[in-house]
């Protein structure tokens, strides 16, 4: 009996905090400098990286900290130049603006990644073709708790069949 109460507490535990980061997500509302901001590239690194591994159904409070962080360090740092356009921001076509919110998530998570990853601050094609990718795969897992957009639907059916680097890139070509 002891076991199975012993199991039925772990099953508990491991639930419990089966999506919880394993670090602490910074709540500040802006940094005071780049040098500053810089400090904290590996916790944003860590931030991108959970963001885009949460299950939205377990944890949504935590994947909206690390979003609303990634913003801000976004904002401040001088490691990475992210640009919003039409051409390189995807997640202006979704029709829904919550979704088109965690969509831009995913996507500033592929941003953050590519950039400290390869140590390239702009954003370039490569950049952009990343955090494409990653913002697909992060809505192809979420799909049941964001909702279907027809527009996501149909750049991952593209990405799935190795189309879409090549729109995407006459896209990101076109001045």
């Amino acid at each position: 009996m002891k076991k199975i109460v012993s199991l039925i507490i772990m099953a508990f535990i491991a639930v419990s905090s089966y999506a919880k980061p394993d670090f602490t997500i910074p709540e500040i509302e802006k940094y005071e400098n780049a040098e500053q901001c810089k400090k904290d590239n590996d916790i944003v690194y860590k931030s991108a990286k959970y963001y885009l591994s949460t299950n939205l159904q377990d944890d949504k409070y935590e994947a909206i900290s690390a979003a609303k962080y990634m913003w801000i360090w976004t904002q401040a740092s001088e490691d990475i130049v992210f640009k919003i356009s039409p051409r390189r921001s995807p997640y202006l076509k979704c029709k829904n603006e919550n979704r088109a919110v965690q969509m831009l998530g995913a996507y500033l998570s592929g941003c953050i990644i590519y950039c400290l990853d390869n140590k390239h601050r702009d954003h370039d094609f490569d950049m952009h073709y990343f955090a494409i990718s990653q913002m697909l795969t992060y809505y192809d897992k979420n799909k049941a708790a964001i909702g279907n957009e027809r527009a996501m639907n149909k750049m991952l059916k593209d990405f799935k069949s190795g189309k879409l680097k090549e729109k995407e890139q006459n896209k990101f070509n076109k001045k």
